[in-house]
This record gives C-alpha cells, structure tokens and sequence, in this order.
C-alpha cells in the first residue's frame, strides 16, 4: 500500500500519514453521507408509492361498492322492466353504459395498482442493492482503518527501536569522545 508517504529521520513523515487519514476518513464519511442520502430518498418514494397504493386500493374499493351498487340497480331495473315494456329497453341500455364505465374505470384501477406493485417491488430490489453496497463500503472501510492501525503500529515500533538505537549510539559517542579528551 503506497500512499506517497515522504521518509523523515524516524520513519514516515508524521504529518503525511495524518493528512491521508483524514483525507481517507473525509472520502468516506462523504460516500456515508451520500448513501444515507440515496436511503432516505428511496425510503420517501417507497412511502410516497405506499400511499398512493394504499389510495388506489381505496378507489378500487369504492369502485367494487359503485359496481356492487350499479349490479344491484341493474337487477332491480330488469325486474321492473318485465312490467314496463318501453322503460326496460332504455333502462337496460343505461345500465350497461353504466357497468362498462365502472368495468373499464375497474380494469384502469387494476392497471394503476399492477404498475404500483411494479415500482414498489423495483424500489425494493434498490433498496436490498443500496444495504448490499453500504455494507461492502463499511467492510472495506473498515479493513482499510485496520491496515492503517497496524502500519502506525509497525511504525510506532520502528520508532521505539531506533531512538533505543540512537542512544545507544550517543552514549558509545560520548564514552569514545571522553576517552579521547581525557
């Protein structure tokens, strides 16, 4: 893993490995701040079309009690008719424009909630992807933070050796320049 850090007397400059962190952790509480976005986007269009469904569902409904309603009136009609000659031939004519408006505003209805189920079940498949992609996006988040432990570690412990190193060396430094004086 290069991240272009520059050497300095002990190792890795300190303050290139500090700003990769941040720049890494800023990149990635960025892509968060995107996905969380994306969610709460995708969570408002699934309510929105759970409501429009759940209105929908009413208007069938209401359309099923109109048909129920129109279906009463139009047996009621045909009884009638039997007694009325020329009211039955006007009256069963109204009541089949009547029944194909409702089958026709029932089989629209249908339609509309088929292309609803549609864009919920879409919506659903985005969202089972969108969980999929943050979960990747914190596993290697989080594989990437544990790479940056151990190579502060392994630096930490570089560090610790030469300065032990170092005074070893000043101490043989200083007893060769006494011996040299004296």
């Amino acid at each position: 893993m290069s991240a272009g850090f520059r050497k300095s007397l002990f190792g890795f400059n300190s303050q290139d490995v500090m700003e990769y962190i941040e720049k890494t952790h800023k990149a990635f509480s960025q892509k968060e701040n995107d996905l969380n976005s994306k969610i709460d986007e995708l969570d408002s269009l699934l309510e929105t079309s759970k409501a429009e469904q759940k209105k929908l569902e009413t208007e069938k409904a209401e359309l099923d009690r109109k048909l129920n309603s129109f279906t009463e009136k139009y047996e009621e009609i045909e009884r009638l008719s039997e007694n009325i000659g020329k009211l039955y031939l006007v009256a069963q004519s109204n009541a089949q424009a009547i029944m194909n408006n409702a089958q026709n505003e029932a089989k629209i209805t249908e339609e509309e909630v088929s292309r609803n189920i549609v864009s919920i079940d879409e919506t659903h498949d985005a969202l089972a992807e969108l969980r999929s992609d943050i979960l990747r996006t914190s596993q290697e988040f989080s594989s990437k933070v544990d790479t940056l432990i151990s190579s502060l570690n392994t630096a930490r412990e570089k560090i610790a050796a030469e300065r032990e190193e170092t005074i070893n060396l000043t101490e043989n430094f200083q007893k060769i320049y006494k011996s040299i004086t004296e």
